[in-house]
């Protein structure tokens, strides 16, 4: 049994329910592709920050949160997190138990992985490949994509030259 019962759970707050939070990792992410998943990621530094939010109260909370309308009511305004969607469809695999068994597999894989990711939104897509693989080899596959996740770098890199600094003896101020 696991001591830490939050890294244990999936609560609403870590989930991508609405189709608008898909769409917005799937257009402003980056992705990265496996053999048997496809993973789109948008770091908490893509989120929108300028006019369109507006400053809502948090029901649970009482505190106020600048956030989208889209955002609002997933959004953990104290510690952002990571956060899944997961997506299987018909064409991957034609019965229902087998989507919900990859389904379930990802979502134990983010459980134990979710406190060492990067905060943003993740939107896991399973590929065709992934209906015949062994639960052994999905968890193998994941482990090895949150491991890439984990890696990729979220800020810009420092400039490697220093800008110029004027010279005093040719500077007229």
């Amino acid at each position: 049994m696991i001591a830490d019962t939050d890294a244990a759970t999936f609560p609403r707050n870590v989930r991508l329910r609405t189709p608008a939070q898909f769409q917005a990792t799937f257009s402003q992410g980056r992705r990265i592709s496996a053999a048997l998943f496809r993973l789109h990621l948008r770091a908490v530094e893509a989120f929108p920050s300028g006019g369109a939010q507006a400053s809502v109260r948090r029901k649970d909370a009482g505190s106020e949160c600048n956030a989208s309308p889209a955002e609002t009511r997933f959004a953990d305004c104290e510690q952002a997190s990571a956060r899944l969607g997961i997506s299987v469809s018909k064409r991957v695999a034609a019965h229902a138990v087998e989507r919900n068994r990859i389904k379930r597999i990802a979502r134990d894989s983010f459980r134990r992985c979710r406190t060492q990711l990067p905060p943003g939104d993740y939107v896991l897509l399973a590929q065709r490949d992934a209906a015949g693989a062994s639960s052994e080899a999905l968890r193998a596959a994941l482990a090895s994509l949150w491991q890439r996740v984990g890696a990729l770098k979220t800020a810009p890199a420092a400039p490697t030259i220093p800008p110029r600094v004027p010279d005093s003896a040719t500077d007229p101020s």
